[in-house]
């Protein structure tokens, strides 16, 4: 099968330079780490044996065959060898690397359709071995050619994920879900359903595990991971039930861009039903939190349409919608469109009046604000609202 070695091939990263002799029906593409892995959905949600660090050497086997497949490079009839630095994995634990490399080559991916009665049990990596390649340690991995459609037939229904985010994550429940959830997002779903003994058996639960455990082990560990690490809210809710036994679960995805549009909408609602004085009077507050001269903040509390843009640009940046923004004073004030206005001339008699240089002409000065994210809910709550 795999023919007389005739091609040649460069197996590795761009900087290891000693090449493979592989034969014509083979494919060995060059280690390069995209940032985003493409994958077929039947993958997604087969049964896989894969342990968290298994799990990681095959996103990387997916990361490369991937692209290959987006560029039409995949023959038929051609084995794939792909190899993975252990440097891509790891800094230094390489051991526990070449125990995940060996026991990776008995794990299986299971395709199972009990109301069609069939099944499809599939070992995808006949060969690992570990190689050194211009002094450094590599995984090869060979897949025969009629395994890689089951890694590559993309089609119009794909899973498309990031990778770091996927390596970053350290239980295996998290990554089988961020690949869930991934799909569904993917086809712009945020709200998707599965019958529980469904996902326990995509996600390779242990037998005889209770929802509880399902819940706390898998669920539960998976739905932090992901908001740490992927800025992905996952709930769920029941939703079907045979007696108290729950047997299905409609799942809701939000990201933190998501949570961060909604409170700056809950933010807008509420100002836009103050009263005006009581807008002012919030605005003044949620001012201490930039380093505004006192002519900035007469301006803006006292022009309506300087007011509201002050509002949505302080909700955007309160809530994280800007993360980019350094300083936020200077992004608030080119909002505004009054970076190049000078300070208006203010006359003696007015000066002399001030005592405070710090005090602003107009009442009810700044009070600074607390870093919750809902910060103008937070900040009007003890405000009385009007009867109108």
């Amino acid at each position: 099968m795999f023919g007389n070695r005739r091609g040649l091939t460069i197996l590795t990263q761009p900087n290891f330079m000693e090449a493979h002799q592989v034969a014509d029906d083979q494919l060995a593409p060059v280690f390069t780490k995209r940032p985003t892995n493409y994958q077929p959905n039947l993958f997604t949600e087969s049964k896989q044996e894969f342990t968290e660090l298994e799990k990681k050497i095959v996103v990387l086997v997916v990361n490369q065959i991937g692209h290959l497949a987006l560029k039409g490079e995949l023959r038929p009839t051609a084995n794939v060898i792909v190899s993975i630095p252990f440097s891509s994995l790891t800094r230094n634990h390489h051991q526990q690397i070449a125990e995940a490399a060996e026991s990776l080559q008995s794990k299986r991916l299971i395709y199972r359709d009990d109301v069609k009665n069939r099944f499809d049990f599939i070992t995808p990596f006949p060969r690992v071995r570990s190689e050194t390649v211009d002094g450094q340690r590599v995984i090869e991995l060979t897949m025969f050619a009629d395994m890689v459609p089951h890694f590559a037939e993309l089609g119009q229904r794909y899973t498309k994920y990031d990778i770091d985010v996927m390596l970053s994550l350290s239980s295996v429940y998290a990554q089988r879900i961020f690949e869930i959830v991934s799909m569904f997002q993917n086809r712009r779903q945020l709200q998707f359903t599965y019958e529980v003994e469904q996902l326990m058996t995509i996600l390779n639960c242990p037998k005889g595990y209770s929802f509880y455990d399902f819940k706390k082990n898998a669920l539960m560990v998976a739905q932090r991971e992901l908001e740490q690490k992927a800025d992905i809210l996952l709930e769920w809710k029941p939703s079907k039930k045979e007696g108290k036994r729950i047997i299905e679960l409609t799942f809701f995805i939000r990201t933190a861009r998501q949570l961060a549009v909604e409170a700056i909408e809950v933010d807008r609602r509420i100002i836009n039903e103050m009263p005006l004085h009581e807008a002012v009077a919030t605005a003044w507050r949620l001012m201490a939190n930039y380093k505004l001269k006192n002519w900035q903040k007469d301006l803006i509390a006292s022009e309506h349409s300087y007011l509201e843009i002050f509002f949505r640009v302080d909700a955007e940046l309160a809530n994280g919608l800007r993360p980019k923004v350094k300083n936020h004073t200077a992004y608030l004030v080119k909002s505004l469109g009054i970076d190049q206005t000078k300070a208006p001339k203010i006359s003696k008699v007015l000066k002399r009046k001030q005592t405070n240089p710090q005090q602003s002409v107009l009442p009810l000065g700044p009070e600074v604000r607390g870093g919750t994210a809902k910060s103008i809910g937070s900040i009007i709550n003890g405000i009385p609202f009007s009867d109108k």
